[in-house]
């Protein structure tokens, strides 16, 4: 008989607990400088964006990858000691971002960008021991990002490092959930007898991370009729992939249709801002990247995150209350944000007011993820379903 684990132990028995409980928990501290005082902490707009991009998405996509890794290379799970390591180097970074000012350029450099190396590190071993080449885009992107994190203190590179870090992230989310949502689609459909109602074209996914890069690179040249373009382009064929994957046939199973919620937000960002690059005046560009980082980055990740701790019942993961109105919470809150220019602060201050939506929202992320934390690790992590295995965790 194996014995049970200790309940402080239990919590490095899989990567995707503690990065997923510290992704949530600085959701909920990072915009909390907009209710200090004027003149009081750091500056709000580039701690905020900083620490929500390379804090909580960094934390989120590291727990991700990390579990998702031994299904791609077809081995165990990584050790505890790999998940304690990743969480302290992630803490170190908060640190060090911090306490930056007041550091040598190098050693900030370093102990911002640590995290980062470290699991492009452990994700190409994976994949070169496990023959998974195809995977070699997930370090190449956790090491790209991690190379952008100290940039953010250079004032002349910030603004550039502000653009690329959420289209990296819109990329990682075309890539991720382009092949994780119509999969679990076609497996509850097939349910019914209706699994070749789902209509996949991957291709489409590839033309819009094309787009993707090509708007990054007009953007560093300062074309930006053609970069609006080219992200408007990318929008369209996501909306055009999705337009088969059966979306509303998934309403009467929430965990599953509220992945295809949160996926619908990608599209839509890049069609935001590819309107606001081409069209200033109208929306400013600022304005519209909150699409992507709290409408897409933020709902994708709630509704990954959210499957590790969900209840699950005869082979589909059971979305409680809790777990329903933070992701309420957090659309409305992105809605409130790009929404604020037109909305004014005649009666109440839209940026605050998205922030405490936001905030309230991953508060309870953390309380219904707290079950998550204790007792064995439900395998596969990300899913019911034991026949998608491979998209969401080992078996082992």
């Amino acid at each position: 008989m194996i014995a049970a684990p200790k309940p402080w132990t239990s919590i490095w028995q899989a990567p995707h607990r503690p990065l997923f409980f510290l992704a949530g928990l600085w959701a909920l501290v990072a915009p909390a400088v907009w209710f200090l005082p004027d003149g009081i902490g750091p500056d709000r707009a580039a701690w905020h964006s900083h620490e929500l991009l390379f804090g909580m998405a960094g934390a989120a996509a590291g727990g991700y990858l990390l579990t998702a890794l031994p299904a791609w290379t077809k081995k165990g799970p990584v050790s505890a000691e790999v998940t304690v390591l990743a969480t302290v180097l992630w803490c170190v970074a908060r640190l060090t971002t911090a306490l930056s000012a007041h550091l040598p350029v190098v050693a900030a450099a370093v102990g911002m960008s640590a995290y980062f190396a470290f699991l492009a590190v452990v994700l190409a071993q994976g994949g070169v021991s496990g023959r998974a080449g195809r995977r070699f885009w997930a370090p190449f992107a956790v090491a790209l990002i991690g190379v952008l994190s100290p940039l953010w203190l250079d004032g002349e590179a910030s603004d550039l490092v502000a653009d690329a870090v959420p289209r990296i992230f819109l990329a990682l989310i075309t890539l991720i959930g382009g092949r994780a949502v119509p999969a679990f689609t076609r497996s509850w459909l097939g349910r019914t007898g209706e699994a070749g109602l789902v209509r996949d074209q991957p291709g489409l996914s590839c033309l819009a991370i094309g787009g993707i890069v090509a708007a990054a690179c007009l953007n560093a040249t300062k074309q930006t009729n053609a970069e609006g373009i080219f992200l408007v382009l990318s929008g369209l064929a996501l909306v055009l992939r999705m337009s088969g994957w059966q979306s509303l046939k998934t309403r009467c199973y929430p965990a599953l249709f509220m992945l295809h919620l949160a996926f619908s937000w990608t599209p839509g960002a890049l069609l935001l801002i590819g309107f606001a690059t081409m069209f200033p005046d109208q929306m400013l560009p600022a304005t519209a990247v909150h699409a992507a980082t709290m409408g897409a980055m933020g709902t994708m990740m709630a509704a990954i995150m959210m499957r590790a701790a969900m209840a699950r019942n005869e082979g589909v993961l059971v979305l409680n209350g809790k777990m329903a109105c933070a992701f309420a919470l957090i659309c409305l809150a992105a809605m409130v944000r790009i929404l604020a220019e037109w909305i004014g602060s005649a009666y109440f201050n839209p940026v605050v007011t998205a922030a405490a939506c936001w905030m309230l929202a991953w508060g309870l992320f953390l309380l219904a993820y707290l079950l998550a934390l204790r007792g064995p690790v439900p395998r596969p992590v990300l899913s019911a379903d034991r026949a998608l295995a491979p998209l969401t965790g080992p078996e082992r």
